[in-house]
């Protein structure tokens, strides 16, 4: 009993750590880039449980840093005075992909929550920095969340199937 009350500790500190995150690189930028960099330092090192979730982060980060550069190069996202995604948006990738194995967790038997968890609730993120003026979009706020919603839904699915193919299922993760 008491170990799972610790795991259920451990989730909660990967989703506390993750919105803290997300709130602070949104709302300061740039600034707020070390002390995210320490919470997901603190991740990999007391919550991440095999090595392999770091290669899981990376490959994330990398995944989505391209694609939100995408649709920046396609205008539909407009970060003023960049040539690039801001750098913590960058950084907010790297502390989502931490969740994927910990507070995501109950996502990954189920290709259709996915879908639909990454379709709806995820591009709310993006309309959230809209209406903190950190982003704007080419388009009506609700076209832009109906593309990102086609975009999320596949991208939730494929993250699953990194983390399966690239962290170990013996592992248990919180």
């Amino acid at each position: 009993m008491y170990f799972g009350k610790y795991l259920n500790k451990l989730m909660m500190l990967n989703i506390v750590g993750f919105n803290l995150a997300w709130f602070g690189l949104v709302y300061w930028g740039n600034i707020f880039i070390p002390f995210s960099l320490l919470l997901l330092g603190a991740h990999l090192y007391f919550i991440a449980k095999s090595p392999s979730e770091l290669w899981l982060i990376l490959s994330i980060t990398v995944i989505g840093v391209f694609i939100d550069s995408l649709l920046q190069f396609s205008t539909l996202f407009i970060f003023t005075n960049s040539s690039h995604i801001p750098f913590w948006l960058m950084v907010l990738w790297a502390c989502f992909a931490a969740t994927i194995c910990h507070s995501l967790r109950f996502l990954e038997k189920s290709k259709l929550l996915q879908i639909l968890v990454g379709g709806l609730f995820a591009p709310l993120s993006y309309i959230a920095g809209y209406q903190l003026q950190v982003v704007s979009f080419s388009l009506s706020p609700l076209i832009t969340y109906l593309i990102l919603s086609l975009i999320w839904g596949l991208l939730l699915v494929l993250f699953f199937v990194l983390k399966e193919k690239l962290v170990s299922s013996e592992v248990s993760y919180v």
